[in-house]
């Protein structure tokens, strides 16, 4: 039912033949969800008034639809409750969502996360572990516009001591729940985020999530330009351009310029070939313009996936090479109109750099070495930021550790003396 005034309610008449005269219109009633049909009779009908000459009494009855017209337009009448003024659909759609409960507000957010499957599914586990500590500690059903940063830290750590949760997958969860409450925001359902402004556990860095050193990256260049060309540079395109690995396995040989000098992303919902939402060009730099010439990519057809797979999708991994089967294939990795899959290169990172290597670092190590090697190079922060197509600097700093080295060296190589 639409929430404009003329569909809210029919415009009043008047009936005047037969015994009974009357103003009659129609009003929507929320609880049926259909136009009730009222009736105004005033005292037209009574015996003394039906003594009058039908004129005068018409006259009467339109000055009765006057009045109730003025009403409704002017004043939000509701005659159904004879309240001022009336709700709209629209209204007491809004009052319902901002009188939900906690648990049924998080399942309202996360229904509308318009993010990558993969992510959504993490967003998922996360609210049923808030909505199960939720209804432990009877906030369940507790109005979402009452709940606090109290209640959530409450929540949180009533949920971590049950799970056993480390700080880092306590701090993973407050940030995932912290982006789905996001969305209530976005509806104006509450005025704050209550899961904001909590502050993260301490967490002991990894050493699998550092840059590689400089004597690891030569022996992964070494061993791949090699033994598998083709898988060496779809990780420079990762190391060369921040682009993610899902978004690298997604790129057409279509989206790469003819002179190989810069890459667009066109983002698609269904392919999910990107995590942003924004249409992103991004340049290649001399070092990857090379590598990407070796692999002749005019040879193939534009609709081919850059980095493809050699078997059909569904007819499993026939075929071998001195190196093994499946991705060890020596054509792995060509281009291809059979898209390979995210956790193929995972475990391909794995089988090489981690176990036949002994480099103990995970894939985005590449991300990070790339983001700090341009970095030491002299690229300025916001032009990193640009190429990863972050939102916030913070998320590029993230990845750019050197950047703190880097202000620090310059705090104190470029300060003036206090006479200067």
């Amino acid at each position: 039912m639409s929430t404009t005034n003329k569909k809210l309610y029919t415009l009043p008449k008047v009936k005047s033949t037969g015994k009974k005269w009357y103003v009659w219109f129609r009003f929507f009633d929320e609880k049926t969800n259909q136009r009730k049909l009222i009736i105004k009779q005033c005292d037209i009908n009574s015996k003394d008034l039906k003594a009058l000459p039908a004129r005068e009494r018409l006259a009467q009855l339109n000055a009765l639809k006057a009045a109730i017209k003025f009403k409704l337009e002017k004043q939000g009448w509701n005659p159904i409750y004879n309240t001022y003024p009336y709700k709209t659909p629209e209204q007491i759609a809004i009052e319902r969502l901002k009188d939900m409960g906690l648990n049924e507000a998080l399942d309202f957010a996360w229904s509308k996360c318009d993010v990558a499957s993969k992510t959504k599914l993490d967003y998922g586990t996360t609210i049923r572990f808030v909505k199960l500590g939720a209804e432990q500690l009877q906030l369940a059903y507790k109005p979402i516009s009452e709940i606090k940063r109290t209640h959530i830290k409450l929540i949180l750590e009533h949920i971590k001591k049950e799970r056993k949760w480390s700080n880092k997958a306590y701090n993973k969860n407050l940030g995932y729940l912290g982006a789905v409450v996001d969305r209530l925001l976005d509806w104006d359902i509450i005025e704050t985020n209550p899961a904001h402004n909590i502050k993260s556990l301490p967490v002991t860095e990894t050493e699998k999530f550092l840059p590689l050193t400089t004597e690891e990256k030569k022996t992964i260049q070494d061993h791949l330009y090699l033994h598998h060309y083709r898988f060496f540079v779809f990780l420079m395109v990762v190391y060369h351009t921040g682009i993610r690995p899902k978004e690298v396995l997604a790129l057409r040989i279509k989206d790469i310029n003819k002179d190989l000098s810069e890459i667009l992303i066109l983002p698609d919902l269904v392919a999910e070939n990107s995590k942003t939402k924004k249409i992103r060009k991004v340049p290649i730099n001399q070092h990857l313009q090379l590598l990407l010439r070796e692999l002749h990519l005019e040879d193939y057809k534009p609709e081919c996936f850059v980095f493809g797979s050699p078997f059909d999708s569904g007819t499993g991994n026939r075929g071998s090479s001195p190196y093994g089967r499946g991705s060890m294939h020596p054509d792995y990795f060509k281009p291809s109109t059979t898209q390979i899959k995210r956790d193929t290169v995972t475990k391909l990172w794995k089988k090489i750099v981690k176990d036949k290597l002994g480099i103990d670092k995970y894939q985005y190590a590449l991300k990070h070495s790339g983001a700090n090697d341009k970095i030491m190079a002299g690229i300025e922060i916001d032009a990193l930021q640009e190429l990863y197509g972050h939102s916030s600097k913070l998320m590029t700093v993230k990845y750019a550790t050197k950047v703190k080295e880097l202000y620090k060296k310059q705090i104190i190589d470029l300060s003036p003396s206090f006479g200067e």
